[in-house]
């Protein structure tokens, strides 16, 4: 009798250290895993401030480029005008070298350095507006370059908001789906009888993510049957931007840790046959679990 007592009290020390053992990995893990969210946290915070700064430094040089143009507009105007102006004293001295009657060299020659006068003026116009060109033409190679480098911004923030996005969906796991009988009593007994169930029972948990520390998150269920129809829909949710009708659904406020949840869908008054049916799990993003159950039309379960 005393061995026995010895035996059992040695295997109970054994599954106890074996409890203690998995309980210290498993907190071993989860604080690994909280670790590794942690510094992709950080990772990507340190990414967002660069991109941010890149892209206040593209806009200020952007703000630059824009002034530039104006004052280069506003001197291509003061030119514009001056060529017109020199048009006109071209034509003058054109009609009054038409209309003279004067056959003097000394009216000729005071015809000819007023022109002289207009070209003189109409080369520096023209070297202003070399001038110009070229500073249109350095513009619009800093306006390409800036445009490449905005272009990898642009892909290098869609690909930070994919990895934000990424670092703030929620997981789930252990998940466990079973139809179930409300008693009158209020009490919930298993069932896979057909006639007799009138809810699913629902246990997983939200996988720990301090990125969603605080936040507010709604996990929609939608029961399908076999032939893969929905048995019942309570509502619409917008899923990627298309609405989706579902069945029941819960909104939870996270904690940033692993948090069990257990639900139930009633399927009070809703007809239901023998068969196999499926409950999926989304969020406003994601297609979170799957799981199937069967239905039978007796207890010993016989189809």
């Amino acid at each position: 009798m005393k061995n026995i007592k010895e035996i059992i009290i040695a295997i109970l020390v054994l599954i106890l250290l074996g409890v203690v053992f998995y309980l210290s990995k498993l907190n071993k893990e989860n604080n690994l895993y909280k670790q590794d969210i942690l510094n992709e946290k950080v990772a990507l915070e340190k990414d967002l401030d660069l991109a941010i700064q890149d892209l206040t430094a593209n806009q200020q040089q952007n703000i630059a480029i824009t002034k530039d143009f104006n004052q280069a507009n506003d001197k291509l105007k003061v030119i514009r005008t001056q060529l017109e102006k020199s048009k006109k004293e071209v034509t003058a001295l054109k009609s009054r070298l038409t209309s003279s009657e004067e056959n003097s060299f000394k009216a000729l020659q005071t015809l000819r350095a007023a022109l002289e006068g207009v070209k003189i003026n109409n080369q520096l116009l023209f070297k202003s507006l070399d001038s110009i060109k070229t500073l249109n033409d350095s513009l619009m190679v800093t306006i390409a370059v800036t445009k490449s480098e905005l272009n990898a911004e642009k892909l290098q923030s869609k690909e930070l908001a994919l990895k934000l996005s990424e670092a703030t969906k929620i997981q789930i796991s252990n998940v466990e789906v079973f139809a179930v009988e409300e008693k009158k009593s209020g009490e919930f007994k298993t069932t896979n009888r057909y006639k007799d169930a009138n809810g699913i029972q629902v246990n997983y948990n939200i996988l720990n993510n301090k990125a969603l520390t605080n936040a507010e998150c709604d996990v929609f269920y939608i029961l399908k049957n076999s032939d893969g129809l929905i048995v019942k829909s309570n509502g619409e949710f917008l899923y990627k931007d298309v609405l989706k009708k579902f069945t029941d659904g819960t909104r939870l406020i996270l904690n940033g840790e692993t948090m069990p949840i257990s639900d139930v869908i009633s399927l009070k008054d809703v007809p239901l046959s023998k068969g196999t049916y499926t409950l999926e799990f989304y969020s406003n993003d994601a297609l979170l679990s799957k799981e199937s159950f069967v239905l039978k039309s007796s207890f010993l379960g016989v189809f």
